[in-house]
């Protein structure tokens, strides 16, 4: 002991060899322990996922239930649209995708994905997190792999408008993983604690009415002759703990149903009849009919 702590290079082979033979009897002594935890672990896995299953269950069944309620809904919203006249919506579908690795430049908020362009994965396409909350949008992509900018990055900017009033504003990233800046909102404008922003589809890149920020308590701030007010919200969505996300794909009416719908009727062709014409069929006489009459002729006696 007194060699190896003076001199510990010297005795450096032969710690080696004695945790090399002394690995198995670890092993030995450890196994029973190893046992009891992966018992343990196995029986109380099953009652969790036992009851996760019941869970998923019961919310399956709710939302088979919602499911057909939206289904009928959306044919009443098909015939009102036909008889208005008006384009179908937009719909969506939707691929999920695993966050690998995030950026550790200071101030960036960039995310790396487990799928890339093979996935059919493009640039500028909307990502969104649990709950159908917005979280960026894409910014590069590789056949394996793709970076997503977050809402929250420095660079980053979205149009909103507040839920309760309608109000456009401009959501801008802060570096911060929890703090948007709320820009273009003039000082004096009905902005309370708690007000929901929504996306409001105007750059039309990102769909609109999905949720994106919601104002902070004391977030909203007027600075005596600053024309904006300075407003803080706080992100529908928790990045640092995020993992999996939805990569968002716009689904537009297909040809086949545009050319289903009825179309519009055509005009009358217009009388290429003149007036003149009008007037001389008017002035036309029908042929009279040729009558014969039979007379009697006298032959003189």
């Amino acid at each position: 002991m007194a060699v190896d702590y003076r001199n510990p290079t010297a005795t450096k082979p032969i710690r080696t060899g004695f945790s090399i033979v002394a690995y198995p009897l670890q092993r030995i002594v450890d196994a029973p322990f190893d046992l009891y935890t992966k018992v343990t672990g196995f029986f109380a896995n099953q009652l969790h996922l036992a009851s996760e299953n019941a869970a998923l269950k019961e919310q399956l069944r709710l939302y088979s239930v919602q499911y057909r309620d939206m289904q009928v809904l959306e044919q009443q919203n098909a015939r009102l649209r036909d008889l208005l006249k008006v384009d179908k919506r937009v719909g969506y579908t939707f691929t999920m995708a695993e966050v690998i690795a995030a950026s550790d430049e200071r101030g960036r908020q960039v995310v790396t994905l487990n799928k890339g362009s093979r996935d059919g994965v493009h640039e500028k396409q909307v990502v969104l997190a649990e709950g159908g909350n917005i979280y960026g949008q894409v910014v590069e992509v590789t056949p394996f792999s793709s970076k997503v900018m977050e809402l929250t990055d420095r660079q980053h900017a979205i149009p909103v408008r507040n839920l309760r009033t309608g109000m456009r504003a401009l959501a801008n990233g802060t570096g911060k993983a929890d703090i948007l800046e709320l820009k273009s909102i003039v000082a004096g404008s009905n902005v309370q604690d708690g007000d929901v922003f929504v996306s409001s589809g105007l750059d039309m890149l990102f769909p609109p009415d999905f949720p994106v920020a919601k104002v902070i308590p004391n977030g909203v701030q007027y600075i005596p002759g600053d024309p904006f007010a300075n407003i803080s919200a706080k992100p529908l969505i928790n990045f640092d703990n995020t993992r999996e996300v939805l990569l968002l794909w716009r689904i537009s009416p297909s040809p086949v149903d545009m050319l289903s719908a009825p179309p519009a009727s055509s005009p009358k062709p217009a009388d290429t009849k003149t007036k003149k014409d009008d007037k001389a069929k008017k002035d036309e006489k029908p042929a009279s009919k040729a009558t014969t009459t039979n007379k009697t002729v006298e032959r003189p006696q």
